[in-house]
């Protein structure tokens, strides 16, 4: 009977934290960059170890932070 319990309170686990994982869902913005742009951020993605995708997603949260958004 506890093994049932135990696989049950497991499904349970999952199916919450796919739900947690669908609310907090990707949404992807597509933006051309000129090549100068695009190697300074390959630059200091590799040289801070980080994924150019957090760069940019760092930038866009300051930018609009910045301006009250």
């Amino acid at each position: 009977m506890t093994k049932a319990l135990q696989r049950e309170d497991s499904r349970v686990r999952l199916r919450d934290l796919k739900r947690a994982r669908d609310r907090e869902s990707k949404h992807y913005v597509n933006c051309p960059l000129d090549y100068d742009t695009k190697m300074r951020l390959q630059k200091a993605a590799l040289d801070n170890d980080v994924k150019m995708t957090v760069i940019m997603k760092a930038s866009i949260d300051q930018f609009l932070k910045d301006n009250g958004y």
